[in-house]
């Protein structure tokens, strides 16, 4: 079993992502326990992520890549959400030199109503480095 990825930043603010694991050994979806930690507040949850055998460009590691890709900045908001929407990214380019990753978990399992709890933090990341350097360690980890 590896070790988890981790995103801190300042104040105790942290995303922890377990190593993704196969729950049905066909391949077709992973699962990911992950956490958020920040101002004495913890959430956890385990999402459904798409497997390998999902289009590449629907997957995490391909979303964070964009974001690496486009570091100079894009309109709007740009989201991924995981199979039942227990995790979800929300990320907004300041178009100068900061990129705020908001992280959201919600409670496991489908809530198509949004009754159950959800726990969001937000990292602030440089856009240039600091941005890519998150986007291929998270790649990396989620592909392994």
């Amino acid at each position: 079993m590896s070790e988890p990825f981790v995103l801190e930043a300042a104040g105790g603010r942290r995303w922890i992502v377990g190593s993704p694991r196969d729950p049905y050994g066909d391949g077709y979806v992973r699962t990911v326990a992950t956490e958020l930690h920040d101002d004495g507040m913890t959430a956890s949850t385990v999402a459904k992520i798409d497997g390998r055998y999902a289009s590449l460009e629907c997957t995490l590691p391909a979303f964070v890549a964009g974001l690496a890709a486009d570091w100079r900045g894009w309109d709007g908001v740009r989201t991924w959400t995981s199979m039942e929407r227990e995790l979800a990214l929300d990320v907004r380019h300041d178009r100068r030199s900061r990129v705020a990753l908001g992280v959201t978990l919600r409670a496991p399992g489908p809530d198509w109503d949004d009754i159950a709890w959800s726990a969001r933090v937000v990292f602030v990341l440089e856009a240039g480095e600091e941005l890519a350097g998150f986007a291929a360690d998270l790649g990396r980890f989620l592909l392994t």
